[in-house]
């Protein structure tokens, strides 16, 4: 990833901080999002958002959790066919115990083929 493309991440979360009236975050990458965990993550580092309430995001998204203190909807959006990592998901989750999260969409992938009995 180029250098250019990084420095979007923090004039993404500077503007998110700007707008004190926003509800409701949707992301949709355009590019493979495993490459945007890590910029979006450290972008966010000493950032509260507690205006959102809802976010709408894709699995690599997931260190928004941490940051949205007032989350109360949260809906992961996967791409068909593409592995997700639950486990990450769910650490970002439960770093925040003080949510106020009522309604939780997540899809959890078990790999493997379990035994039925």
């Amino acid at each position: 990833m180029d250098a250019s493309f990084e420095s979007a991440f923090p004039l993404f979360v500077e503007c998110l901080q700007s707008l004190p009236n926003l509800h409701t975050l949707e992301i949709r990458w355009s590019y493979n999002d495993d490459y945007f965990e890590e910029p979006l993550g450290t972008a966010l580092k000493w950032v509260k958002l507690p205006q959102i309430k809802t976010l709408i995001i894709p699995p690599s998204a997931h260190p928004l959790l941490e940051h949205c203190p007032e989350l109360e909807d949260v809906n992961f959006v996967v791409v068909k066919g593409r592995r997700i990592r639950s486990d990450v998901i769910l650490e970002s989750l439960t770093s925040n115990w003080n949510s106020k999260i009522r309604r939780l969409a997540i899809p959890l992938f078990l790999w493997g083929n379990p035994s039925r009995k």
